[in-house]
């Protein structure tokens, strides 16, 4: 009895032999263009990997903050068989579009790698720990008396930092809360205050379209707005 391929497995086989050279095609970039951080900051790095990571790729990248995860937005590089790759020059003008010296924007760093999965089990387990973190960080604030909100509290992944961000519409002393949380959380803490439409931006829930609210995926720059126009 003879054995014929399905069509379907032999369509599935060339789709895969495709995408194969597709990407054996594409070269390796020199600079990956990374999203990181909670409060969605932006980076160009140099990469000396040998790996070709795509857009939406999550990468072990070395920041201001210290050794952190981000996912890869685009590639500034020629890959013709990239329809997300970006020029420089483009990734600039959008950049100045979007705020200009005001927009999030780093290029001091270097992308390390693409994350491992013992990288990205060490930052699940991260993201677990936010929580009890976050309500040590609350009650060390209330032993204080430090009347501010606590919002979140952001660990990295190397470890050498966390962040503390805390609601308040005016100015706040945090020398005795930062002692507090210092003796309580351990290691660097940083203590950043945003106001509300940054809280928003760490908290963002859906809106009725079904996609997070703007302030998170879209706005990097939160002008001040008038009572009038709110």
């Amino acid at each position: 009895m003879a054995i014929l391929p399905l069509p379907v497995f032999e369509e599935d086989l060339k789709a895969y032999e495709e995408e194969k050279r597709a990407y054996e095609a594409l070269k390796v970039p020199k600079t990956l263009v990374v999203r990181f951080s909670f409060m969605q900051m932006v980076g160009e790095f140099p990469y000396q990997g040998t790996e070709k990571p795509g857009c939406g790729s999550k990468i072990v990248v070395k920041t201001h903050r210290g050794t952190e995860i981000g996912e890869m937005l685009t590639s500034t590089c020629p890959n013709s068989g990239c329809s997300k790759a970006v020029s420089r020059k483009e990734m600039l003008e959008y950049i100045q579009n979007s705020g200009g010296r005001d927009y999030p924007f780093f290029e001091h760093g270097r992308a390390l790698r693409v994350a491992t999965p013992e990288d990205m089990r060490e930052q699940s387990r991260l993201e677990q720990a936010k929580h009890g973190l976050r309500l040590k960080a609350k009650a060390a604030a209330a032993r204080v008396g430090f009347g501010a909100k606590i919002v979140e509290v952001e660990p990295i992944l190397g470890g050498e930092q966390m962040t503390v961000y805390f609601h308040a519409e005016e100015h706040r002393d945090v020398r005795a809360v930062l002692a507090a949380l210092q003796q309580d959380l351990g290691g660097r803490i940083e203590m950043r205050q945003v106001g509300a439409r940054d809280e928003a931006r760490l908290t963002a829930d859906y809106e009725r379209c079904g996609q997070y609210c703007c302030c998170k995926n879209f706005l990097k720059v939160l002008k001040p707005v008038s009572m009038r126009s709110a």
